[in-house]
């Protein structure tokens, strides 16, 4: 089956046999990880009866109904300690992720890795994961439709890299010098020395809290700067 450049580029970290796909929608990632023979066992979760409805259809009609299993719940309440070793969520906000698992910590703790796609609130997810004993050992940043998407590959682990830059924009993307986050370092300091510019004709103490506050973003994005030299 055919699935978006995005959703295959979470299933290519995928590196376990038995995963759990959260807020699973129509399936597509199970069902593409089972025809790649990457996995042997899916739980499809969703919270909504409606998607996961349309996600047991297609299951079936792939012929997959006995090695991916679809569960009716929210995050990952539906699945048991131990049942899974992979944890996939994506399509969803990064403050949404970090309450699943802080939700359900039983389950998190048994897992060997978690793939990980937010679509906002990335810092903090990137946070929450090093608060919970997992570190991020790979990241991918690409671009489909003219959005940038980070995906994250946590193994459990104590995470090294822990500089404001590597918390703010990603240690492995840094480490090898990524295009793309090059591009989006570019757009956030030309986006934040316009704000600079703005706020510094202003004389209210709102704005100067606010130009202190990008001052620190500035000198974050020069960090970062820093590892492509």
């Amino acid at each position: 089956m055919e699935i978006s450049k995005r959703l295959q580029a979470v299933a290519s970290l995928v590196q376990c046999k038995t995963v759990a796909d959260i807020g699973t929608d129509h399936g597509y990632v199970p069902l593409y990880l089972w025809q790649q023979k990457k996995i042997t066992y899916a739980l499809a979760c969703d919270l909504n009866a409606g998607p996961l409805s349309r996600a047991k259809s297609n299951i079936e009609a792939y012929g997959a109904a006995q090695q991916i299993e679809t569960r009716l719940g929210s995050g990952l309440l539906p699945v048991h300690p131990g049942e899974v070793e992979t944890a996939i969520i994506a399509g969803m906000g990064g403050m949404l992720m970090c309450r699943i698992l802080h939700e359900s910590p039983d389950v998190v703790q048994r897992l060997c890795e978690m793939v990980l796609s937010p679509h906002q609130d990335i810092q903090e997810v990137r946070q929450h994961i090093w608060q919970i004993g997992f570190c991020i050992d790979n990241e991918i940043m690409m671009q489909e439709d003219g959005k940038k998407y980070h995906i994250l590959h946590c193994i459990p682990g104590r995470e090294t890299e822990t500089s404001r830059a590597a918390f703010a924009y990603g240690g492995q993307l840094l480490a090898r010098k990524d295009p793309l986050l090059w591009e989006e370092l570019m757009q956030d300091k030309q986006k934040y020395l316009a704000l600079q510019q703005k706020l510094s004709k202003e004389k209210t103490q709102n704005a100067s809290i606010r130009y202190m506050e990008i001052q620190e973003h500035l000198a974050i994005i020069e960090e970062a700067e820093s590892w492509y030299r």
